[in-house]
């Protein structure tokens, strides 16, 4: 026998009619639910604009189609001057409103580990830090770890916590089942800041939630035995002029993007945003943008506005210039407040350096690059930087450089989670080839490789590659 929609809401879940019947939560049928379902009403001064069914056998969810939720019971954040909590689901905010917490909020559809829910928290930033604090009480999953960091991002500057549920019990309706409403109350009452002042210790036990180590791959096969990415880690390509550098990395970028559904951001500063433009719309077309008639333009690029951002620099009231500072708010705005997972900083040497008065560029580069790998972490993205070397010597033919090539530091070479080289080279029966080396691989077991390199053929026209063929693989030797 099907239990009714109010019994699984009492006798399931333990929330109180009086609590269910405030919020409006109530029996509803859906045309595309089979059994009893909830309705949870989305509130916005007090009048509803949207729901969320749920069955109440299962896990089938639906929700009003076409319609942007923001945060569940968002009202709440008009009045009062507490804490404000935020859930990951409608019944997780009832459990911890039942405790006695007045002001508890939830994101729409709970939280994922690509981190690409942010925008019901973007759209009520304003009202969240006119709060005391923020508690972030999301589910005790790997998803979840992954809130209070982004919380901690978007509020920047605030006062943000996170909860620690106790064992066995992987979110607050969990608690409120198995150990009650008082276990809920000392949940939040114990809840840690986010970035305590300086650093803190804690044993292997009671680590506080971080996001799970991503790598992210590009799904080409000869570029995936010699680069990945990890998220939350920073990497540092170089090449000598001419080789592609700049080329091979939008490709690789691309490819991340469409493999792992992720969005990008380019500052590339030596490469106009109309050539970067034409550059995506080959790798998805394989045609040239102004190839392309009018409508289609616009198809395309609503397509690559799902996966990309490109940074234009302007130069009028910026008294200290396009650095340090400057690259950090450009991070920090395309990983925080747009998602990016992946950014490429192409070149290194376009930024304005400007060590301290009596500090050496060396010294710089090397705090400069330390603060560029905490950014990464920090802001839970990849920072992928492009450096040109210095001038090398050849003994009659160039060679690919490495990390210790690049100019004014060795902290390229051993400050990355990856090191990579781009390289033109020729084989001896005279094909033209370009070398991708991997220099520097610090987690070998976690990016699934160590040191070693590819070659690779470039396709100008839909400037993409692939794996070199010799001239006689293709026809042209003897």
């Amino acid at each position: 026998m099907t239990m009714d929609a109010s019994q699984w809401l009492e006798q399931v879940r333990g929330l109180v009619p009086a609590l269910t019947d405030g919020m409006g939560v109530v029996r509803k049928d859906h045309p595309g639910m089979q059994g009893a379902a909830v309705v949870f009403p989305y509130l916005r001064n007090g009048k509803p604009y949207a729901a969320k069914w749920r069955t109440v056998e299962g896990k089938d969810f639906r929700s009003t189609k076409d319609v942007s939720r923001g945060l569940y019971n968002e009202d709440c954040l008009k009045s009062g001057d507490g804490p404000v909590i935020i859930t990951e689901g409608e019944i997780d905010c009832l459990s911890i409103m039942q405790a006695g917490f007045g002001r508890v909020v939830s994101v729409p559809d709970g939280w994922d580990e690509k981190g690409d829910k942010r925008a019901c928290l973007l759209g009520a930033e304003e009202a969240l830090r006119r709060s005391s604090a923020v508690i972030v009480a999301g589910d005790a999953d790997s998803a979840g770890r992954g809130l209070p960091r982004a919380v901690a991002n978007i509020l920047k500057g605030h006062e943000v916590r996170y909860v620690t549920w106790p064992d066995g019990c992987k979110d607050a309706n969990d608690v409120l089942v198995k150990l009650g409403e008082s276990e809920i109350c000392r949940c939040m009452s114990e809840a840690k800041l986010i970035d305590p002042t300086g650093g803190y210790i804690t044993g292997i036990s009671d680590m506080p939630p971080l996001p799970t180590r991503r790598v992210l791959r590009t799904g080409v096969p000869e570029l995936d035995y010699v680069l990945a990415f990890e998220v939350g880690a920073m990497s540092v390509g170089t090449g000598t002029p001419g080789s592609g550098k700049s080329t091979i990395t939008t490709f690789a970028a691309y490819h991340l993007a469409v493999n792992e559904d992720i969005k990008v951001g380019f500052l590339s500063f030596e490469t106009h945003p109309y050539r970067t433009r034409d550059h995506l719309c080959r790798l998805r077309t394989a045609r040239a943008w102004d190839d392309l008639h009018e409508a289609e333009q616009k198809q395309v690029a609503r397509a690559l506005d799902a996966n990309f951002r490109v940074v234009h620099r302007t130069f009028d009231d910026i008294p200290e210039g396009h650095n340090l500072g400057w690259l950090r708010d450009m991070i920090y705005t395309l990983a925080v407040r747009d998602g990016c997972k992946f950014i490429v900083v192409d070149p290194w040497n376009e930024i304005e350096h400007l060590p301290a008065p009596g500090e050496s560029l060396t010294n710089y580069i090397n705090f400069a690059l330390q603060q560029i790998r905490v950014w990464a972490e920090q802001y839970d993205t990849h920072i992928c930087l492009i450096a040109h070397p210095r001038k090398m010597m050849t003994d009659g033919k160039p060679r690919s450089p490495t990390g210790y090539d690049i100019a004014d530091s060795a902290a390229f070479s051993n400050k990355p989670s990856l090191g990579f080289s781009v390289h033109q080279e020729t084989s001896d029966d005279g094909s033209e080839f370009v070398r991708l080396t991997t220099w520097k691989v610090r987690d070998s077991q976690l990016y699934g490789f160590g040191k070693g390199s590819v070659k690779l053929d470039f396709n100008e026209a839909g400037m993409s590659y692939g794996k070199h063929e010799t001239l006689a693989q293709i026809g042209g030797g003897k």
